[in-house]
């Protein structure tokens, strides 16, 4: 017969902390995506870029970068990945825009020297009401960086990614939504001129609006772990 263990209060305290840590996690990670003009927070930009920097005196050269904003970050790349020949790094930053990304590029992608890139950015910027020919503009130096850069290095640029009304009301779905579509025809463009291959996934989890589908998201933005599933199955053929 099974006693009931007492509950301290000092496990209650830590219960509602934790809690409240979780809760704050995720409330920043969707504030950070409609910050207009503030998508990254300073401090966590700063703290990933320097983690960064460590670790690419420890990590090979030659391996599978993904590289982008929160989307990217939230990816447990170890958890679908592992099997694969070569290691993939993640370098994801929560909040992320295009032309901070171009900022640290050389720290995040190029000092690492991969075969192949998993790009995915552009939809902070969107949210943000950057404008179009702005985030064109960063978008094809990034790409114009890495075929300089990193001549031989495979990239496989993903689509952004549809949003839901699950966002904060201040964010415009529909506004975004007809700036995500017209933006990724462009993106779609740029790669195909650089020789570099490009991924839809916002086909597979939109809906008839061309909204993200609610099973493939947890918050109106970013993914569920079906949502990740999903871009696993589309991405990893080609990085066999």
């Amino acid at each position: 017969m099974c006693k009931n263990k007492r509950i301290s209060i000092k496990d209650i305290i830590y219960i509602a902390i934790t809690a409240l840590l979780i809760g704050g996690l995720v409330t920043t990670c969707i504030l950070l995506n409609v910050k207009k003009n503030k998508e990254v927070s300073e401090d966590y930009y700063d703290k990933k870029v320097a983690q960064f920097t460590m670790e690419n005196g420890n990590f090979s050269k030659g391996q599978i970068v993904f590289i982008g904003d929160s989307i990217t970050d939230l990816y447990h790349l170890d958890d679908y990945y592992q099997d694969l020949p070569l290691r993939t790094y993640n370098r994801g930053i929560g909040g992320d825009v295009t032309g901070m990304l171009l900022k640290r590029i050389k720290v995040s992608l190029y000092d690492l020297e991969p075969t192949k890139v998993v790009l995915m950015i552009g939809i902070n910027d969107i949210n943000g009401g950057v404008s179009r020919d702005t985030i064109l503009d960063n978008y094809n130096n990034i790409l114009k960086g890495i075929k300089t850069t990193l001549p031989s290095t495979k990239v496989y640029t993903m689509s952004i990614l549809p949003i839901n009304s699950d966002l904060p009301a201040y964010v415009d779905v529909n506004k975004s939504t007809e700036s995500i579509i017209a933006i990724n025809k462009e993106i779609k463009t740029m790669a195909t001129n650089y020789s570099y291959q490009y991924m839809d996934l916002f086909s597979l989890v939109k809906d008839d609006n061309n909204h993200l589908k609610k099973e493939y998201s947890l918050d109106g933005i970013h993914l569920s772990e079906q949502g990740f599933v999903t871009w696993t199955n589309l991405i990893k053929p080609e990085l066999q």
